[in-house]
């Protein structure tokens, strides 16, 4: 699935207020061998200051007009993510009707997996 510079505008102001700590967001807009349609990631750097931080991406992307979404760490999601290329998927979603859906599923996701080290 492609989307309109319209749409990918309102996508972009929906993920900045979804997740308000993480920055720099891009995205593609095209079937390549990287990506099956319209793709989009934000980082969030543990510790900018520190030369070897780690940076997490959330990363949503479409498939067949269905959307997923993916919390990775080292790069973005994309076809060819792997640990042997640096990244590692932490968490990915099923496919989703909605941006919002994918959101909330992935949200839902991050929060059982940040419970579970969590002592209180």
């Amino acid at each position: 699935m492609l989307l309109t510079e319209f749409e990918i505008q309102q996508v972009l102001e929906y993920v900045k207020v979804a997740f308000p700590n993480f920055t720099d967001w891009e995205y593609s807009n095209e079937v390549n061998q990287d990506y099956f349609g319209f793709s989009l990631w934000g980082q969030f750097v543990l510790d900018p200051e520190e030369l070897r931080s780690k940076y997490f991406f959330i990363t949503l992307d479409t498939y067949k007009e269905k959307w997923r979404s993916h919390l990775t760490i080292g790069q973005p999601s994309y076809l060819w993510s792997s640990a042997d290329f640096g990244d590692a998927y932490l968490l990915s979603t099923g496919n989703h009707d909605s941006l919002a859906d994918a959101i909330t599923a992935l949200k839902g996701e991050m929060l059982l997996l940040f419970k579970a080290f969590s002592v209180a």
